[in-house]
């Protein structure tokens, strides 16, 4: 019994940032996510330049030559061929107008993602502190069984109860301790949860 007093001395207080500092913890993670996200996007997008250039190939075009005879030859060697068609502008203007609106989907769904993240941290901060107010109250609703018990003790001591009317009593006893335990414990639970989520 003696080694869980101990433990329960152990205070679980409140050790987090105050929220403001939390919610611009996160504010600096999705910053740095968003021009991430940027950053692979605008990568993704260079070379749009060649849509420009026109394009180039081998084509086997007969060119017929006159001879001093008077006949007709015709050569049909393989020669450079280079062709632009305005379905290239308007394809590459297509794929900007296309880049443009998938830069602007980007940043209106970082700013949803912000909000949501948000709200998100702000739910754990309230069950944060229902389950610290739930913490105090069980801490003192301990203490007042402590002071019970320390007169059962007595009692028991004094031989003006029996075990079968003490061992119970002890029990429950050292059962409000674990309870109390195991509330800090999950109070430090939401704590570490808190802190990942914010990156802080």
């Amino acid at each position: 019994m003696k080694f869980l007093l101990l433990i329960l001395h152990f205070q679980f207080t409140d050790t987090l940032p105050p929220a403001d500092q939390l919610h611009l913890s996160l504010d600096t993670f999705l910053d740095r996510q968003f021009e991430a996200q940027l950053a692979e996007f605008d990568e993704s997008k260079k070379g749009n330049w060649l849509y420009y250039l026109p394009s180039v190939g081998i084509g086997y075009t007969p060119i017929a030559r006159g001879s001093d005879d008077g006949s007709l030859t015709f050569n049909n060697e393989p020669r450079p061929t280079i062709s632009f068609s305005l379905s290239q502008v308007l394809t590459a203007r297509r794929r900007q107008r296309d880049i443009r609106a998938k830069r602007e989907s980007i940043a209106a769904n970082a700013v949803l993602e912000r909000e949501k993240a948000h709200r998100e941290l702000d739910r754990l901060l309230h069950r944060h502190a229902l389950l610290l107010l739930e913490l105090e109250t069980m801490r003192r609703v301990l203490e007042i069984d402590r002071q019970l018990f320390v007169l059962i003790q007595s009692d028991y001591d004094a031989a003006r109860i029996s075990p079968q009317q003490f061992l119970p009593k002890q029990k429950a006893m050292l059962e409000g301790e674990l309870a109390v335990m195991r509330k800090g414990m999950e109070v430090a639970g939401v704590e570490v949860e808190i802190l990942n989520f914010a990156h802080f």
